[in-house]
């Protein structure tokens, strides 16, 4: 548990966020979603929602001492 809560404080979140929305854009277009982007920007947002809450987690934890 302690490489994932590491792995989540180093990752650069502007990066994943990049490619996961290139791998949902490339997704969605062969899928042929009417609104693709919309769909896109949705999911992506999602994970940058997730993201951004583990990465404050892992922060509060670091700051309180918890490892």
């Amino acid at each position: 548990m302690n490489g994932i809560l590491s792995f989540v404080e180093r990752m650069n979140l502007l990066l994943w966020l990049a490619v996961i929305f290139v791998f949902h854009l490339v997704l969605y277009l062969t899928l042929g979603t009417d609104n693709w982007l919309i769909a896109t920007v949705l999911a992506t947002g999602t994970y940058a929602a997730v993201f951004v809450l583990l990465k404050a987690y892992v922060r509060n934890n670091k700051k309180r001492g918890v490892r």
